[in-house]
C-alpha cells in the first residue's frame, strides 16, 4: 500500500478570491511623471484622493463572484490518493539460463484526485429530472411567459438569466470548481507472462506478454482539473454511471528486449576476426493494443441546461465500430476509420455509449528500435566504439486518434488528422575512450 501526492493549484487555481488583486493605475502623463509616489502609499478608494485610486483587498462582499465560476475547497481535499497492490507469481527454471514467470498483478486505487465535474449536482449542475418537470422551457429567459406560467421565479432580486440558471443549486454562480476531490477510484487486473534468458552463447533476452484490464470512474490522471478527468454525462450519476474502461486500457502488450553478440570472432581469425568479430546487436520491440476512445455527440441540447460535461450517442448493437478497410493498409485520405452507422441519436437525454468504448479503439502501437555496435581496441588504453542506431526501423506509421465527434452522416467523424509517431531515423556514432 502506498500514497501519492496531489497538486495544489494546477489548472484550477488558488482559493484566494477576495484576498488578491492585480491593481493598475493609468499614467495620464504618458510616463513623463509617475502615476503616484510609493512614499505616499498606494492611492486609496476615497474619492477625495485627487487622482487615481486603488481599492485594496480584502473584498468581503457576498456578490464578488456573482455570475462567475468559483473555486471550492473540500474539507478532505488534502487526502492523499491511496493504491493497494497485490500479486501472485509462479516461477520456473526451464533451462540452466532460462526461467519462466507467470504472475497475477492487481492494483486498486481509491481516493483518487477527481475533476470538479465528478461532484455532479454538487458542482452546480442541474439534475436531469428537470428535463421532465419543465420540458422545453429551461433554455428560456426567466421573464418568458412560459417560464412564469410554470412557476419558476427569480431566485433573488435582480437575477437575470435562463430558467435553467435559476434552478441551479447556487443560481448566482456558474460552475463550482472543486479542487482535489478525493473521490475517484480505479481497478487494474493483469496476467503477465515473462520468459527471460541470461547471457548464453552471446544471447540475452526478455520476452513479456501482458493481458490486462483497467477500469475507473474517469479519474484518469492526478491533475484533477485538467479536463481529462471530467466528461461527466449525467450530473445525477457522476460515478456509478461513469465506471468502465479507462482511456489508458491496453489489454494486450507484447514486449521483447534482447542483446546478441554476433559469433564472427569465433569463425574468423586474425584481421578478419578483428573486423567481423565483436559486433553486438540489441533491440526493443513493443506491440500494444489501441486505447478505447471517447465518442461524443452534440451537447448543445443539454449543455446549457444541465451544464454537464458531454453527451454521448447510443451504441448500435451488432454494428462494428471500426470500418472495414480494403487490403492490408489503411489510407486515411480515402478510408474512414469508424463505421458511422455504429452509433445513433440518443433515445433519451443521454446515450448508452460508454465513456471509453472498448469496441472503438485507436490505432495499435508497433515499435521496433535496434542498435548495432562494435568496440575496437586500438591501443592498450585507447578504444574506439562504432554504433548505428535505428529508430522505427521498419518505418511503421502510427496515426493519431481519429475524430470522435459523432453526428448522423458526419464526414469528419473518424477522419485522421496527422501521424503520431516519428518516421524511421538512422544515426551513426564514433566514440574514442582513453
Amino acid at each position: 500500500m502506498y500514497y501519492s501526492g496531489i497538486s495544489f493549484d494546477q489548472f484550477i487555481g488558488q482559493p484566494t478570491m477576495g484576498y488578491t488583486s492585480n491593481p493598475t493605475v493609468s499614467n495620464i502623463s504618458n510616463g513623463q511623471f509617475p502615476a503616484f509616489q510609493f512614499d505616499n502609499g498606494f492611492p486609496n478608494s476615497d474619492p477625495a484622493c485627487g487622482g487615481p485610486c486603488i481599492k485594496k483587498p480584502p473584498f468581503i462582499l457576498p456578490t464578488i463572484a456573482n455570475n462567475g465560476s468559483v473555486i471550492a475547497v473540500a474539507k478532505n481535499g488534502l487526502t492523499l490518493p491511496r493504491y493497494q497492490n497485490w500479486s501472485l507469481t509462479f516461477e520456473r527454471e526451464l533451462t540452466r539460463n532460462m526461467r519462466l514467470d507467470i504472475s497475477y498483478i492487481a492494483n486498486r486505487g481509491t481516493r483518487l484526485t477527481a475533476d470538479w465535474q465528478k461532484a455532479g449536482v454538487g458542482a452546480n449542475m442541474n439534475d436531469p429530472a428537470l428535463l421532465t418537470k419543465y420540458p422545453g422551457i429551461l433554455g428560456k429567459d426567466i421573464t418568458d411567459p412560459a417560464v412564469v406560467a410554470a412557476g419558476i421565479t427569480p431566485p433573488y432580486a435582480g437575477f437575470a438569466g435562463t430558467a435553467a440558471q435559476a434552478l441551479r443549486p447556487f443560481p448566482q454562480y456558474q460552475n463550482i470548481l472543486w479542487r482535489d476531490l478525493p473521490i475517484g477510484s480505479s481497478m487494474y487486473n493483469a496476467l503477465e507472462v515473462v520468459v527471460e534468458q541470461r547471457v548464453s552463447r552471446g544471447l540475452q533476452f526478455r520476452v513479456g506478454y501482458t493481458y490486462s484490464r483497467l477500469n475507473n470512474d474517469g479519474s484518469e490522471t492526478g491533475q484533477g482539473g485538467d479536463g481529462t478527468n471530467g466528461r461527466v454525462q449525467n450530473p445525477a450519476c457522476p460515478h456509478t454511471c461513469e465506471w468502465g474502461l479507462s482511456q489508458d486500457d491496453t489489454p494486450h502488450v507484447f514486449l521483447v528486449g534482447f542483446t546478441y553478440e554476433l559469433p564472427g570472432a569465433k569463425r574468423f581469425k586474425g584481421a578478419s576476426g578483428a573486423l567481423l568479430g565483436g559486433w553486438n546487436l540489441s533491440g526493443i520491440l513493443r506491440y500494444e493494443s489501441g486505447r478505447p476512445l471517447n465518442i461524443v455527440t452534440d451537447n448543445g441540447a443539454f449543455g446549457g441546461i444541465l451544464f454537464n460535461g458531454q453527451r454521448r450517442p447510443d451504441r448500435v448493437k451488432g454494428k462494428s465500430a471500426i470500418a472495414k478497410t480494403q487490403g492490408s493498409f489503411y489510407n486515411p485520405l480515402r478510408q474512414n476509420y469508424f463505421n458511422v452507422d455504429a452509433w445513433s441519436d440518443p433515445t433519451g437525454p443521454f446515450g448508452n455509449a460508454p465513456r471509453a468504448d472498448g469496441t472503438a479503439r485507436g490505432f495499435p502501437t508497433y515499435s521496433e528500435d535496434m542498435s548495432l555496435f562494435k568496440v575496437l581496441k586500438l591501443r592498450e588504453q585507447l578504444d574506439m566504439k562504432f554504433e548505428a542506431d535505428f529508430g522505427n526501423i521498419f518505418n511503421r506509421t502510427d496515426f493519431c486518434n481519429p475524430n470522435t465527434f459523432w453526428t448522423p452522416g458526419s464526414a469528419s467523424f473518424g477522419s485522421i488528422g496527422t501521424q503520431c509517431n516519428q518516421p524511421r531515423s538512422i544515426q551513426f556514432g564514433l566514440k574514442f575512450s582513453y
